[in-house]
């Protein structure tokens, strides 16, 4: 018997889940890639300051075991999130990603700058775009 006829023989056809795992790394890698290095900063730091998953949990009101799927690189995290982990880490998690963008070649990010010629109230975003007003009822 070759060694091709017996690993044919003895292939598993069942509950062989690898081929799916690469799958789901392969399609998702863009953001995976991301969530990764967002994790091991996170661990580093709970590290340095001695954090627990239940500590870091209660501090940012969530539950143990979403702390543990953020820490393990496989949660699409969402701004919000990776905002309230910022301040309980007490860390800039995203700055090397936003480290490329100077405030002048993108505009304003908030009602600083000079914006005197803008209605009161409003600011001016990125690329020049300037919000709509807001829709309410009409007066009489």
């Amino acid at each position: 018997m070759t060694t091709l006829d017996f690993l044919n023989a003895n292939k598993q056809t069942e509950g062989n889940q690898f081929i799916e795992q690469a799958q789901y790394l392969k399609d998702n890698w863009g953001w995976l890639k991301y969530s990764y290095a967002v994790a091991i900063k996170m661990r580093r730091r709970m590290a340095e300051l001695g954090l627990t998953q239940r500590m870091l949990a209660n501090e940012l009101g969530c539950t143990q075991q979403h702390i543990s799927v953020l820490l393990a690189g496989r949660a699409n995290m969402t701004l919000e999130t990776l905002s309230k982990l910022e301040s309980a880490l007490k860390i800039n998690l995203l700055s090397s990603i936003l480290s490329g963008y100077q405030e002048e070649s993108v505009g304003y990010l908030s009602d600083s700058g000079d914006n005197s010629n803008l209605p009161l109230g409003t600011s001016k975003f990125v690329d020049g775009y300037s919000p709509r007003k807001k829709k309410g009822p009409k007066k009489k």
